[in-house]
């Protein structure tokens, strides 16, 4: 066999090696399987915590941008509400706490405004004690 004949043998058994290595070394820094913004580019409700005379949420920044929660609305009413931090970056979470004297068994509309005014919207339906997370 010629000289000619066994370069691209060469080049190939050096090319593929050096592109699964390159596209190893991309993703092992890029990392998109655990970035939160590759997920939905979102902020939203991951979990509803319903108590006596109160609702917890846990929510989540899966957007590229700093998110702050301004107002929080239950069925069409503007109510007072505390959370952990008061501003949600990127990835993080924040635990949003409503004074609110739900009802078993009735179903509320939840809108959480942002400083942006955005909404994050959330339903209980059919409301008892306990938690519930959202389906993603």
């Amino acid at each position: 066999m010629t000289r000619l004949g066994r370069l691209p043998r060469r080049a190939w058994a050096v090319a593929v090696p050096v592109c699964v290595l390159g596209t190893a070394v991309v993703l092992g820094l890029a990392r998109p399987w655990d970035h939160p913004a590759a997920r939905n580019g979102e902020v939203r409700v991951e979990q509803a915590t319903l108590r006596s005379g109160q609702v917890v949420f846990v929510l989540v920044n899966h957007s590229a941008e700093t998110a702050r929660v301004a107002q929080v609305i239950f069925n069409d009413a503007f109510v007072d509400f505390r959370q952990s931090q008061p501003a949600l970056r990127p990835g993080d979470a924040d635990r949003i706490t409503v004074a609110y004297p739900w009802i078993r068994g009735e179903s509320y509309e939840v809108e959480l405004m942002t400083s942006t005014g955005a909404t994050v919207d959330f339903d209980l339906e059919e409301a008892e004690p306990g938690t519930r997370s959202e389906s993603a």
